[in-house]
């Protein structure tokens, strides 16, 4: 019986604020894919670049600005890239990412974070806040998401949730998410040095370490079942395959990569445990795994099977 369970909050350094709309911060479109480096012989497409701006009052406290150049440093740490060329390095127009609000009524823009309450932006929406707050709103069709609260410690508050927590954890999961798709196809080919490389690099399957030292003061205080079925999952991708990877035998290895899947399938599907992702991740982000898989000449079928069989968001 699938159920949900009701995470427990972070310590109260990390304590999350109030999110308005429920899942505001997780659902927002902090990343798009574009073609980068164009007029190199490098250009890459499908790049992760950023989708935002992320955009501080000019008479903002000194304090407040700090942490919103932490949120920047926080999406770069997802992004690739922040999406330029050679007619960008020619024109001087590397793209902005931290603008203040006088700057911003000069540039075109989708969607935009705004750190802090004193800025023409929080103005202009008439917004006020009661307590530390991270509300996601919609005008002329763009998306802004406010960082704030009753004062600049509340502010920083929220800041520092959305930069130390959610886009911290977010590039962590990111990254081990389609690393681990990748090590899949590593597999199938028998590339077997490639696919361990990606399993110990911090940019691969390791860039979990963020997620998992962020969620133990969580886990700590989990049921035992959920409790094994993590051990498992990280029994399996730091200690079992690693070694499976190094005899270089592919059928052991495919068959444990499958059992890693499914574990993750247990906690975001709730399959015999209670499920803990309660959100729909945001499809034109999460689905680049597909062209991922794709890329290694595999189909929906190779990974979405038995247990795992469940496909979408």
């Amino acid at each position: 019986m699938r159920k949900s369970l009701l995470l427990l909050p972070f310590g109260v350094a990390l304590a999350q604020p109030v999110i308005e709309p429920n899942f505001a911060d997780r659902l927002f479109p902090y990343i798009t894919y574009g073609e980068v480096w164009s007029g190199t012989p490098a250009v890459s497409k499908d790049v992760a670049i950023p989708n935002v701006l992320i955009v501080y009052g000019s008479k903002e406290d000194p304090e407040v600005v700090a942490q919103a150049g932490k949120i920047a440093f926080y999406l770069g740490q997802w992004a690739e890239d922040i999406g330029f060329g050679v007619e960008e390095v020619k024109q001087s127009k590397i793209p902005p990412l931290l603008v203040s609000d006088n700057q911003l009524k000069n540039l075109q823009w989708k969607n935009i974070i705004v750190v802090g309450t004193n800025n023409n932006v929080v103005k202009e929406l008439g917004l006020t806040f009661e307590k530390p707050t991270i509300k996601m709103v919609e005008k002329d069709g763009k998306k802004i998401l406010v960082v704030g609260g009753a004062n600049k410690e509340q502010t920083i508050q929220s800041a520092k949730y959305l930069a130390d927590v959610r886009l911290n954890f977010k590039a962590g999961a990111y990254r081990t998410f389609f690393s681990f798709v990748a090590l899949r196809g590593y597999i199938e080919k028998g590339e077997f040095d490639a696919a361990l490389r990606l399993v110990r690099s911090p940019l691969g399957i390791s860039a979990c370490g963020k997620n998992m030292a962020l969620a133990a003061p969580m886990v700590a205080q989990w049921p035992d079942d959920i409790k094994a079925v993590v051990k498992k999952r990280n029994a399996i991708l730091y200690q079992e395959l690693p070694k499976t990877l190094e005899e270089k035998d592919k059928e052991k290895a495919v068959a444990l990569w499958k059992d890693a899947m499914l574990t993750c399938y247990q906690c975001h599907q709730g399959i015999g445990i209670p499920q803990l992702r309660k959100f729909k991740p945001v499809e034109e982000i999460h689905a680049k795994h597909q062209r991922i898989a794709e890329s290694f000449g595999l189909s929906c079928t190779a990974c979405h099977a038995g247990q795992t069989q469940i496909r979408g968001y």
